[in-house]
């Protein structure tokens, strides 16, 4: 907090968090104030109830704009620019006052894809003369100015971690699982006592985050998840077919709109293949990323930087680490071949219903024809073929 590239707010919130962790409260007070202040601060920050003053972030001069050899990745110099063409007095040394805005409407048409934040830094006098059309990019500040300070400042402390604070700032948390070092999958001592391995793990818990398999019905043209033999929801006493469209005002729901099983055993066997290739090939892209949540540098595939290699951000701490990992391959090959699993499925509805008998399970398996059993042993056999060339769950005796 001692940089100026933060702003004011960002600075309130890292002195209210310093604040409870030297107040010396019990932990689990400390941790809800600290969640609760957050939560309440993204609220007033969204509704538009932070005053602009809050967002202003302010850097000094130590040249000439023009003299600067990266200023078009320096917010401060880009604003100093524009000050320049409207004719106003910028010196060495001044101190440039911006803040980073949302992209305009104008600016979404004009270019395909979205400008980046140096690009949307501008000077707070002109956001004022805007009238409502220029405003804080409220999202950019809760990545970057509020939630890198608070999780180094709370880094020690039990009970919250940046993807819980990134919850309650309702960002995605899944983007700061992969900080420290073990990529967040790491199992300390006191974890081991409730741990539950994934393999235990029911499907809708294990395959939370992983990207779902959709197949769009030829009669009504809707795309939904497909969900294997059967459809979700389905009981031991209410089955339903998972071979067929959900759309309840589907004309042709059967065979999500074709003739028959060898049509669909077609379909969801391309579409399969080709998801399945897609995620390899986005492992074995080797995209890499800071795990620090304020580091600038984007990710990036630079054969120099390896996993787990410092930074080669200027003044950053971080550590580099792959955006898409091993697990998540393996995650993502394991939902799609326990999707084409007949028996697996039929265990997965038994176990939700706290009814693993073996008469249970033969009468679920009944109520399959056989042409649907076959269909989905086929691309069972298809979707296992891939998982097994995967190395992740193999141990090489040494």
């Amino acid at each position: 907090l001692v940089r100026r590239d933060w702003c004011i707010q960002s600075k309130e919130t890292g002195r209210y968090v310093l604040d409870q962790i030297l107040s010396g409260d019990d932990r689990d007070a400390v941790v809800n104030n600290i969640h609760d202040h957050l939560e309440q601060l993204a609220k007033r920050m969204r509704s538009g109830d932070l005053p602009l003053e809050k967002y202003v972030i302010t850097k000094g001069l130590s040249k000439h704009p023009n003299d600067y050899p990266d200023g078009k990745t320096q917010p401060h110099v880009h604003v100093a620019k524009m000050m320049l063409k409207a004719n106003r007095p910028v010196n060495i040394g001044d101190h440039i006052p911006y803040v980073i805005t949302m992209q305009s409407s104008e600016q979404e048409q004009k270019a395909s894809t979205k400008t980046s934040a140096v690009e949307r830094a501008r000077h707070p006098e002109e956001i004022k003369r805007s009238n409502g059309e220029l405003k804080p990019d409220v999202e950019w500040y809760l990545a970057q100015q509020i939630l890198p300070p608070t999780g180094r400042l709370c880094e020690p402390m039990e009970g919250t971690s940046p993807s819980i604070m990134a919850e309650k700032l309702g960002l995605d948390s899944r983007k700061y699982h992969l900080t420290g070092a073990g990529n967040g999958h790491e199992i300390d001592d006191e974890n081991l006592v409730d741990f539950i391995p994934a393999s235990s793990l029911p499907d809708n818990e294990r395959f939370k985050e992983v990207e779902k398999l959709h197949l769009t019905c030829l009669a009504c043209g809707e795309s939904n998840e497909f969900c294997g033999v059967f459809a979700k929801g389905s009981t031991v006493d209410k089955v339903t077919s998972g071979l067929s469209c959900p759309n309840p005002d589907c004309s042709h729901p059967d065979f999500w709109g074709g003739p028959g099983h060898l049509q669909l055993w077609s379909r969801v066997s391309n579409i399969m293949t080709m998801f399945i290739r897609r995620h390899i090939q986005k492992y074995y892209l080797g995209v890499v990323k800071c795990d620090d949540p304020a580091c600038t540098i984007s990710e990036t595939r630079q054969l120099s930087v390896g996993t787990g290699c410092p930074c080669l951000g200027r003044g950053c701490t971080g550590r580099v680490r792959p955006v898409y990992t091993e697990r998540m391959l393996y995650d993502q090959l394991k939902y799609i071949e326990s999707l084409m699993d007949v028996n697996h499925t039929c265990e997965q509805i038994l176990f939700k219903q706290e009814t693993d008998t073996i008469a249970a399970k033969t009468e679920l398996l009944r109520s399959i024809s056989k042409l649907d059993t076959e269909m989905m042993r086929q691309l069972h056999s298809v979707a296992q073929s891939h998982l097994h060339k995967s190395a992740y769950h193999f141990i090489e005796p040494s």
